[in-house]
């Protein structure tokens, strides 16, 4: 076999070989990523202070305070559900704060739910929410 013939032949070893290392560390980099996004959720933790019923029942206003780990500070959040539903682990749905501000939540009627207090928040802050309207003070 003389040399030209031998050098493609190289050539397709090395593209092939560095297309299998290619495809092995974007697998295991998507492993990484979805492993650490699994672990990061798992260390955030919801913890209810007040649950304030709609005047009919149907609904429910939680405030709670989400920890997601010592380098992060807590937030104070506001989420509506249905009055059967349980508070999913994650953030509020209708009003996040940065820290803890002093709210107070309260329905005005079943269509209309009233945050009053330390509302101001570069974050989350719905003033509808499936036909609910929600009022700042």
């Amino acid at each position: 076999m003389n040399e030209s013939q031998s050098k493609p032949t190289k050539k397709r070893r090395l593209v092939v070989l560095g297309s299998i290392v290619l495809l092995v560390a974007g697998g295991f980099a998507l492993f990484v990523y979805f492993l650490f996004a699994k672990i990061d959720d798992d260390l955030c933790g919801n913890d209810n202070l007040i649950e304030a019923v709609s005047p009919s029942g149907g609904f429910k206003a939680i405030t709670f305070r989400r920890n997601c780990g010592a380098t992060t500070s807590y937030s104070t959040c506001v989420s509506i559900l249905s009055a059967s539903q349980k508070l999913p682990n994650e953030g509020g749905n209708v009003f996040t704060a940065n820290r803890e501000p002093a709210i107070t939540v309260r329905w005005i009627d079943d269509r209309h739910l009233s945050i009053s207090g330390q509302t101001y928040t570069e974050y989350l802050h719905l003033t509808e929410f499936r036909g609910i309207r929600i009022t700042y003070d």
